[in-house]
Order: C-alpha cells, then sequence, then structure tokens
C-alpha cells in the first residue's frame, strides 16, 4: 500500500469536529435554590387562601372537607414513599443467585410470603380507616341538625342563577345570596334548563342540579364575608362566567337588608315641571312641534 492511500484512509476514519462539536465545558456550579422553584412554589400556596377556595374554610362542612383532603393528601404520600423505598431497594440489591438451579415452578419463599401478607393488610386497613374517614364526614356535610333560619331556592339557568328567598315577605335576586353569620340555611337547588353544580367552596361542596330533581344543601357561614362560587358542572358556551357570590352579614345588617328588599318599591322622584308620557299620551308639546 502507498503511503498516500495510508494517511488518506486514516483521514477518512475521523469524524471532523466541524460535523460533530463537542460542547464546551461548564464550570460546576454549587446547587442554590432556583428562583423559577420559588415562585411556582409561592403561587401554588396562594392558591389555598381566598374567596373561592376549598382549603380555605369558613363552616363546619367546608372544614370537615378540608380535614378529608389533608387526612388523604397525608395518608396517601405516605403509602408513595413507602412503594417507592420498597421499589428501590428492589432495584439496587443484589440477589446472589450462583449455585441455584433453573426450576419451572420454584417455591414460594417464606419472606416473600410474609411481605404479601403485610402489604395486603397494610392495604386492607388504609382503605378501611379512608372509608371510615369519608363515611364520618358526609354525616357531618348532608346531615340534618334543627331546623333552618332561612330557605332559599336556587335555580341555574343558562349562564345566570336565579336566587328566591321563600317565605312571609319573599323577594328574589339574581347571582348572589346574602345570608346570616352563625345561622343554618337550606339551600334548595333546581334547574330551569341543563345540569348545572352549586359550589360554595369555602362554605360547602359541590351539588348537582339536574332535571326534574330537586337537591338540597345547608351552609352556615362562620363570620362575615364575601364568598365566590362558580358552577362546576360544563354546561355551555359561558359555563366560565357563571359565578354567584355568598355575602355573609351580621344578623342585624341582614334583616335590615332583607326588609329592605321585601319593602314595596319607591316611586321615583322626578324633576320638578317634567312629567312622564305612557306609551298611550301624546307627545309633550315641544316634541309634537320639532316633529311637524
Amino acid at each position: 500500500m502507498a503511503p498516500d492511500e495510508h494517511n488518506n484512509n486514516e483521514r477518512d476514519r475521523r469524524v471532523p469536529d466541524a460535523v460533530f462539536p463537542l460542547p464546551p465545558s461548564r464550570p460546576e456550579r454549587v446547587w442554590a435554590p432556583s428562583v423559577d422553584l420559588l415562585v411556582t412554589g409561592s403561587a401554588l400556596l396562594s392558591g389555598c387562601a381566598g374567596v373561592q377556595s376549598a382549603l380555605d374554610p369558613h363552616s363546619e362542612q367546608a372544614d370537615t372537607l378540608a380535614v378529608l383532603f389533608w387526612t388523604f393528601t397525608a395518608v396517601l404520600g405516605l403509602v408513595w414513599l413507602v412503594t417507592m423505598a420498597g421499589l428501590l431497594l428492589a432495584l439496587t440489591r443484589r440477589r446472589d443467585g450462583r449455585g441455584e438451579s433453573a426450576e419451572v415452578r420454584p417455591a414460594v419463599k417464606r419472606p416473600m410470603l410474609v411481605a404479601f401478607a403485610a402489604m395486603l393488610a397494610s392495604s386492607a386497613i388504609v382503605l378501611s380507616g379512608l372509608a371510615v374517614l369519608s363515611f364520618g364526614g358526609q354525616r357531618t356535610i348532608f346531615g340534618s341538625g334543627a331546623g333552618a333560619a332561612l330557605t332559599i331556592s336556587v335555580i341555574g339557568h343558562q349562564w345566570w342563577w336565579q336566587v328566591r328567598y321563600e317565605g312571609d315577605g319573599g323577594f328574589e335576586t339574581a347571582n348572589e345570596i346574602r345570608i346570616p353569620v352563625g345561622s343554618p340555611v337550606d339551600i334548595k337547588l333546581t334547574t330551569a334548563d341543563v345540569i348545572h353544580s352549586f359550589w360554595i367552596p369555602s362554605l360547602a361542596g359541590k351539588l348537582d342540579l339536574i332535571p326534574g330533581k330537586r337537591n338540597e344543601l345547608r351552609i352556615e357561614a362562620s363570620k362575615p364575608g364575601v364568598y365566590r362560587g362558580q358552577c362546576a358542572e360544563f354546561c355551555g358556551q359561558q359555563h366560565a362566567h357563571m359565578a354567584i357570590f355568598v355575602v355573609a352579614l351580621e344578623s342585624r345588617e341582614f334583616e335590615r337588608w332583607r326588609a329592605d328588599q321585601a319593602a314595596p318599591a319607591k316611586p321615583m322622584a322626578h324633576r320638578r315641571g317634567q312629567g312622564v308620557a305612557s306609551a298611550g299620551s301624546p307627545p309633550p308639546a315641544a316634541l309634537s312641534e320639532s316633529s311637524r
């Protein structure tokens, strides 16, 4: 082989750096908390409070739901950690299989039976405990105690809420409910069209409004404030805008507001010397002259 041919073969086997450039080496950096991580964590924590948050309870029902949420989160988080630890142990532990002959149906060893029985028993205990806790929470949420101080009918429409205060001197409002603080209020839920879902996260769980059926929900605010609610069932194009507000007032303030709402409408005050024309009355003289 000629020397030039040998050099050409060596050159052809080498990959030029221009085709596959090597990444430049970076200096090692000391680990520090990331600003992005801190910002993300702060944003997530900010969702735990506010006028529409199930984790910011202001009633007995909402307190029960918050306890259920945190209990389930803690228990299931612990189960996940134990599962991941077992998986990591199984992946990193070396099994010495030298000197053992392969068997078609190997015998199940006692340690494996013990581990299986322990996992089965622990799963049954955890699921049973969570089920009992959940049923107890439902009794607190949907249990009927003493008589309600107020009964309100809420009718869902696309895409607004009709609110009707029952009893003597009843009246109607829209997209807002006012209740007295510390008094149980029964909400009768019906719908005029499609399925909706009534949900005030800071006061109670959500309950569906189903055509042809009436559901009832009891709420009771523990402190004054404004609590935002939302239709939690997709009901059409403007579903995201179907909000409702619950305003919790002190008893005296609520009774004063209720009396004002139930009172007859006050006549409109007009300017002196200016009349109001009805649909069948002739137009004013000035208007008649200009019309001509």
